[in-house]
């Protein structure tokens, strides 16, 4: 039966009490999704890990429910999903009913399937009111689904009433006793009515008293669940007061590329969306941004990547400002230790000047992750890799050669013609070769000069037998002009390079090797005494790219479970995460995927090549379309006006 507000005018004098007002009762209505955004319409992915809580504790719930003498608080919990901004909240929360549907038992999966679900959210145009009771606000939107009418309608229309009453009414509408309905009470956005970050510590606070009056709730007849949600500025262990409730922390895990009925929402086959999309991270928010703006884009293969970039990084700021909020020295210690993997203590602080600059506060703006080592405190911090090149475009020095190439929309071609050992875009490293090489200039970056460091600071993450100190400098890259035996046992001091006559010695260079060479792809002459290593059965590619005084690191996709010989590190499947961070899904695209076919590679996809600009792109479309070309010398006759060296064109394969 319908119910008609008009029936019920405003009383001048007074307000109504929903009781007189609806005497006959109110029927219940369904309530609507948390969340509005395009993520809404993503097929929900539940994880394993959700349902294995959920099945157990709810099982658990009901049976001490049904016993009266168990009706305490230390046995009916309180239900909670408490993660970062961003990170799916809300979406977890609109899924909650049907996920306890999905993961409960038979006898308990019929009451849940029939229950009276309802959606109390203090964000999103229902933020709690100046004038509204933070507990009778639960039973104002309670009536705001019900009556599917404007909020402020609700609270000047009607007295503040408490949830039993809406629900009493609701119960009479359907002709059922209060104590055999099952109700799911879950609220969004909890931090909304916190009056300072410790309310959730001072149990005189407000938020505590009302969200212990919320989950008393479920302790009368009534089979009532209660779920919250929260963005938390601190770890879950220190939002809330320790207490006898029972309280169940429920897991938000990173999403994977999301689908719609099945279907990929990211076309994951083109090479540049699938870099984006694993930059992202599984942050939720960050894929919604990056779906929105590819939105706007008819086909990525014929747009300017830098723009796209730019679009991605001033949506990223204008969402995440607070995140972004930390000078330019945390910015540096942050983007160090994330680089590094460094294993920090959860509690203590990353800078000697500021002792509350912990992990723990680093994490508050959801931004980044704290992953725990086992069950310590210890760990190391990760962010996506959109994040950390925001960051980094933001605090570190533009004038940095070595950092340079973290600028997404430097996509001109005059910055290859400055220094070819540059990348010319978002996508700036295009074989695994210049990548790594790229990537161990960039962590002495984030090492102070002359700082003393050893190989498993720099490979940290890596699977290492034996271990070196060193003097750190801080390197920028070079490519040798030809073919370098990087034993150091037959290298001579000075390599002739495309910028200068290098000498190895300094320690200053990262270089890389000739196109193609049957040594080491890149070399380093490291700052110390080298000790003489005892082992004498190397692999194949150590042999040929190193002596027995040399550190060697090979980086494989592969799992490779092999005893290391001394002085020798690998980077293998088991590992590649840990060691890459934030940077593994690029990597493992660049190491996988090989050379770009330059007669059939889109005119972004050619753009991934170093040198390469929208123009040379455009000039190589033009004349492949006359005829295919046949090899990088034919690639450079026909190319000679966009003054494109064979070097670069060496980069990608000529099948036909």
């Amino acid at each position: 039966m319908p119910v008609d507000l008009d029936e019920h005018p405003v009383q001048t004098s007074s307000k109504l009490k929903i009781t007189e007002a609806f005497p006959k009762g109110l029927p219940y209505k369904k309530p609507k999704p948390f969340l509005s955004s395009n993520g809404l319409h993503w097929d929900y992915q539940l994880d394993n890990s959700l349902c294995d809580s959920l099945r157990n504790e709810l099982e658990m719930h009901y049976n001490n429910h049904q016993k009266e003498n168990c009706r305490e608080k230390a046995k009916i919990p309180l239900y909670l999903f408490i993660s970062g901004a961003g990170t799916g909240k809300s979406r977890n929360a609109s899924e909650f009913h049907k996920t306890m549907v999905r993961c409960s038992g038979e006898n308990l999966r019929d009451r849940l399937e029939n229950s009276w679900v309802f959606h109390v959210n203090y964000e999103n145009g229902t933020s709690l009111m100046p004038s509204e009771d933070p507990f009778e606000a639960v039973s104002a939107r309670m009536l705001k689904q019900l009556l599917n009418t404007k909020l402020s309608t609700i609270i000047s229309r009607y007295e503040p009433t408490q949830p039993w009453e809406v629900l009493e009414l609701v119960a009479k509408y359907h002709d059922l006793e209060l104590k055999d309905a099952t109700v799911v009470m879950i609220i969004d956005g909890l931090q909304n009515i916190m009056d300072d970050v410790d309310d959730g510590k001072n149990k005189g606070s407000i938020f505590y008293r009302t969200l212990t009056s919320i989950v008393d709730l479920s302790l009368e007849d009534t089979f009532l669940i209660t779920c919250c949600t929260a963005t938390i500025c601190g770890p879950i262990e220190n939002f809330l007061a320790d207490t006898q409730r029972k309280r169940v922390y429920l897991p938000i895990v990173s999403l994977a590329p999301p689908t719609i009925n099945n279907q990929n929402v990211f076309d994951m086959n083109d090479p540049i969306i699938n870099i984006l999309v694993s930059d992202c991270d599984g942050h939720g928010r960050v894929l919604e941004i990056l779906a929105d703006i590819l939105k706007k884009i008819d086909n990525i293969n014929n747009c300017n990547v830098s723009n796209l970039m730019e679009l991605i990084r001033k949506e990223l700021i204008s969402e995440y400002d607070k995140a972004f909020s930390f000078t330019s020295e945390e910015s540096k210690k942050i983007i160090r230790v994330i680089l590094t993997h460094q294993r920090l203590h959860r509690y203590t602080s990353i800078l000697k000047e500021e002792v509350n600059f912990t992990p723990d506060k680093i994490c508050r703006t959801g931004m980044f992750r704290f992953h725990k080592l086992g069950t310590t405190d210890e760990g190391y911090l990760t962010m996506p890799y959109v994040w950390l090149w925001v960051m980094a475009n933001n605090f570190l020095e533009i004038d940095d050669p070595q950092i340079r190439y973290w600028h997404f929309n430097d996509y001109s071609e005059h910055v290859a013609k400055e220094d070819k050992t540059l990348a010319s875009g978002y996508c700036m490293w295009q074989n695994f070769e210049i990548f790594n090489a790229n990537f161990r200039c960039m962590k002495s970056k984030v090492y102070d000069e002359g700082e003393i460091v050893s190989v498993s600071d720099i490979h940290n993450g890596a699977r290492l037998n034996s271990d070196i100190s060193f003097k750190n400098h801080h390197l920028r890259t070079d490519i040798s002009s030809n073919w370098v035996n990087s034993s150091s046992k037959f290298q001579e001091p000075t390599v002739q390079c495309e910028h200068a006559l290098v000498n190895v010695r300094d320690y200053s260079y990262c270089i890389i090797n000739g196109v193609s060479a049957p040594y080491g792809d890149a070399f380093i002459w490291l700052d110390t005494t080298l000790q003489n290593a005892n082992e004498d059965d190397y692999i194949n590619e150590r042999r040929k790219s190193a002596s027995d005084n040399d550190y060697f690191m090979l980086y494989i996709t592969k799992e490779c479970n092999i005893n290391l010989p001394g002085k020798s590190g690998i980077v293998d499947r088991n590992c590649w995460n840990e060691y890459f961070g934030p940077f593994a899904g690029r990597a493992y695209i660049f190491a996988s995927k090989g050379p770009l076919n330059i007669n059939k590679a889109s005119y972004a996809q050619l753009q991934i090549a170093d040198y390469v600009g929208p123009k040379t792109a455009v000039k190589i479309m033009e004349e492949r379309k006359k005829r295919p070309f046949d090899g990088a010398d034919d690639a450079r006759k026909r190319l000679k006006g966009q003054r494109v060296s064979k070097k670069a064109l060496e980069q990608y394969i000529y099948t036909k």
